[in-house]
């Protein structure tokens, strides 16, 4: 579960534990510590690669080497909103499965006030403690909870998505089921336009969720296909989530296009690096550290991400000490595999550095 101070526009918002949250809290992360190698230089260009909403401001463009593979041509668009795909759906699994979700599952299942108001038939009390849970300290936004299909309490905010659910159990019987969330429906929009940085929308059905800063009610946006939006070409994409209590919610991405002159690798890495870039701008905006979002964005990406000094020396990485020397673009091999490489350059209150983002050939 990724958070950020001001994520949500919940009752639940308003207590200080989400005042005070940190970004990138908790990442779901496997480190792999990788063989140091060299690395191949090949000649570059540079190709900025934003939405109107998003520009290119204290990060220069990305770099991108001239590659010999064919043009990735018509396959274009689905390549590069396949890769802003897959980071919107990991953001929205941390939501699902994070160790905050599991931890907040834990406190509703042996929170003694409401178990003991489940055992006693107490109906009061059930809503007091299902109320103090979600305005007490925990990530909840909001929780049902249910008996023989009766909701007995129901406290939070309107708009909420990724549910889980589970039961309440005492002296081995089932008191009740519950459903929580720890995200309501803004709260992911922000997460995305944050670190994956494109135009999107929810609907329920064929009903569009109204949400500031979503794209405007009257434009229409296929689930699938191309699009032309403020004057720019983007790939509509989509994926089913559930919203709360249960339910499809489509969620539909607008993800620029690059060249279609590019090979389909080097779509898929610039992609990533525009993620990776987008995530940047954002971490050092909250004062985030390097290491972090190293982790962060090879998270949401797939990719390896490094952070390093114009001297060549790591201040950060994804997967420890990374290969011994990075191009700013091409190809570098790696513990036996090839990687493709696209960077941009940037500043930390320590000094210049420049990101690499390398992604599996």
């Amino acid at each position: 579960m990724i958070r950020e101070p001001d994520e949500h526009r919940t009752a639940a918002a308003s207590t200080a534990r989400r005042a005070t949250a940190a970004i990138a809290c908790v990442l779901l992360l496997c480190t792999v510590l990788l063989a140091a190698c060299g690395a191949a230089a090949a000649p570059s260009r540079q190709i900025a690669l934003t939405t109107s909403a998003h520009p290119v401001s204290d990060t220069g463009s990305l770099a991108l080497a001239s590659s010999s593979e064919p043009a990735c041509g018509p396959a274009t668009a689905r390549t590069a909103a396949a890769t802003a795909l897959l980071a919107a759906q990991r953001i929205y699994r941390l939501e699902l499965t994070s160790s905050e979700v599991s931890a907040d599952r834990r406190e509703v299942q042996d929170y003694q006030p409401l178990v003991s108001a489940l055992a006693g038939a107490d109906t009061a009390g059930v809503e007091q403690a299902v109320t103090k849970l979600v305005y007490s300290g925990t990530h909840i936004v909001r929780l049902r909870v249910v008996r023989a299909g009766h909701v007995l309490a129901d406290v939070g905010g309107p708009y909420i998505i990724a549910p889980v659910s589970g039961s309440i159990r005492a002296a081995g019987r089932t008191l009740a089921t519950y459903v929580l969330s720890v995200q309501d429906d803004l709260g992911y929009v922000k997460l995305e336009k944050r670190y994956v940085g494109v135009p999107m929308l929810l609907r329920r059905g064929t009903s569009r969720i109204q949400l500031e800063g979503e794209i405007p009610p009257g434009t229409t946006i296929p689930y699938s296909g191309p699009v032309s939006y403020r004057g720019g070409r983007f790939q509509a994409v989509s994926f089913t989530a559930t919203a709360f209590p249960e339910g499809p919610l489509t969620v539909t991405l607008l993800v620029p296009l690059p060249p279609s002159s590019l090979g389909c690798g080097s779509v898929r890495v610039l992609e990533a690096g525009r993620i990776a870039q987008t995530m940047w701008r954002r971490y050092m905006l909250v004062s985030g550290s390097p290491a972090t979002y190293a982790k962060g964005a090879q998270q949401l990406t797939g990719a390896l991400v490094y952070v390093r000094s114009p001297s060549g020396h790591q201040v950060a990485g994804s997967t420890g000490a990374g290969p011994r020397k990075i191009p700013d673009s091409g190809a570098v091999r790696y513990r036996g595999r090839t990687y493709t490489v696209t960077s941009f350059p940037s500043s930390t209150a320590s000094g210049q550095v420049r990101v690499y983002v390398l992604l599996a050939s």
